[in-house]
């Protein structure tokens, strides 16, 4: 599909407009990860507050909290408001209690929450498989599974999804997806 004008966009169904979106945010979320994999890899812990408040890559300056905060039972991670940086519409990024002495899987759950802070609910579950393993310069697949050994670590609970959406093999339910239910 390729509407290049505003009369070819005014012609296509609400289908294929909606197509036309999630197309159009999928390049512009790869884009991104690519300049912040450029300017950050290999992404360490050490890299991260650096990578949390560049412009170019995260929408709201973040900070990392070591708290539940508003965090489902089958979330690693969760953003919210910084009440603390309201001038500069700062976000919080809370990560489980235990990942604090285990700065080396920081990057994992990082990577895979920065669309979500910087678009919010818009996002999914694929969106951010497939930022936070081009950040990481990973395959899909590789992350994924580091993903749900994350999970697995830090005994994220189940959530319910659909038996028809296909699993990697050798992951449990629990890790799949971190973004709100």
């Amino acid at each position: 599909m390729n509407a290049t004008t505003t009369a070819d966009l005014r012609r296509l169904s609400p289908v294929e407009l909606e197509q036309l979106g999630q197309q159009s945010l999928r390049e512009h979320l790869a884009a991104q990860a690519v300049i912040a994999h450029q300017k950050y890899s290999p992404l360490t812990p050490d890299k991260l507050d650096a990578l949390l408040h560049d412009p170019d890559c995260v929408r709201h300056p973040v900070r990392l909290v070591f708290e539940f905060g508003e965090m489902a039972m089958h979330q690693f991670a969760q953003p919210d408001v910084d009440w603390r940086n309201r001038e500069q519409d700062g976000r919080v990024l809370y990560l489980r209690p235990l990942l604090k002495h285990h700065s080396d899987l920081w990057p994992l759950a990082v990577a895979y929450m920065i669309p979500l802070i910087n678009y919010g609910h818009i996002i999914t579950d694929d969106h951010c498989l497939r930022y936070g393993a081009t950040l990481l310069g990973l395959m899909e697949e590789e992350y994924y599974q580091r993903l749900c050994q994350l999970g697995d670590f830090l005994g994220v609970a189940s959530r319910m999804i659909p038996l028809e959406e296909p699993m990697p093999a050798g992951c449990s339910r629990r890790a799949h997806a971190s973004t709100p239910a």
